[in-house]
């Protein structure tokens, strides 16, 4: 199996991860949230925001070999081919800060954008925001940064956290 291959499926898998996070989660909460408060606002919201769920899905899912050529995900590898029984700690590391990064982006985007929601909401009917909510936004925000910077910066992280003596 290339490293191309590799990442394909496992972006795939974080694509049907998504979809059922999204499904359970993130969708029952914002349509009892839009029942409680209907208004034309929370309509469109809900139809932005499923839209948006359902591009990033079909993103991931359908074009997975795009994903990965973007975020260079097979490059910095010293081969081509994966031995699964082979793996070194570079490649391990580099692995593993893949994974989390990828969690870390799939499991705060449906807070995110509920967040977001609202934010917007307080703004247009003016109530005062509490400030956990703001806190929820900020923390949720910031997740979704560590999570593209530790899927996008892999090489460098994994150079970071060797350890001083050894060499590979």
């Amino acid at each position: 199996m290339t490293k191309k291959d590799f990442f394909v499926l496992i972006i795939k898998l974080f694509g049907l991860y998504m979809l059922v996070n999204s499904l359970f989660n993130w969708i029952t909460f914002n349509f009892s949230f839009a029942i409680r408060d209907l208004d034309l606002f929370s309509i469109v919201w809900m139809l932005i925001a499923t839209l948006i769920m359902v591009g990033l899905f079909v993103l991931l899912i359908f074009k997975s070999s795009n994903v990965v050529n973007l975020l260079k995900l097979d490059k910095h590898f010293d081969d081509d081919r994966i031995d699964l029984g082979k793996f070194d700690p570079s490649s391990i590391i580099k692995l593993a800060l893949i994974v989390i990064g990828g969690l870390l982006i799939i499991d705060n985007i449906p807070n995110c954008l509920s967040q977001i929601l609202f934010a917007f909401k307080v703004n247009v009917h003016g109530f005062g925001a509490e400030s956990g909510d703001k806190f929820n936004l900020i923390v949720s925000g910031i997740k979704l940064v560590f999570g593209f910077l530790i899927m996008t910066n892999y090489s460098g992280i994994t150079k970071l956290l060797k350890l001083k003596g050894k060499t590979n």
